[in-house]
């Protein structure tokens, strides 16, 4: 919990600028995998890599909220301890609040 809550306070403010940018959503990132999360970069489909969102590993069960300038043709790139990655590609995070990252590959969106 005191990790949840530690997270959230160092939660850190994601820019992504682009021509006919959305204004700015706040969006929390759920790690649903069975795994911690060692690394998360979120990129514009189509782009290789990202800077890593996390300052500490994210548990399994635990979020980091962000702000988001950009909320269509999004891939999340989550990276666990040993450097495999798994890719969750062109999201529309147009009207979510949450989105919930599975192991698998598959995101839930509410």
């Amino acid at each position: 919990m005191k990790k949840t809550i530690t997270s959230l306070i160092l939660a850190l403010t994601l820019t992504v600028f682009t021509a006919g940018a959305a204004l700015a959503q706040q969006v929390i990132i759920a790690n649903g995998c069975d795994f911690a999360l060692h690394g998360l970069a979120l990129v514009q489909t189509g782009q290789a890599e990202g800077d890593n969102l996390l300052s500490e590993p994210l548990p399994s069960g635990d979020g980091l909220r962000i702000d988001l300038n950009i909320n269509k043709g999004i891939d999340l790139i989550a990276v666990d301890d040993e450097g495999n990655s798994v890719t969750f590609q062109d999201l529309d995070l147009s009207s979510a609040s949450k989105v919930t990252l599975h192991s698998d590959g598959t995101a839930s969106i509410e």
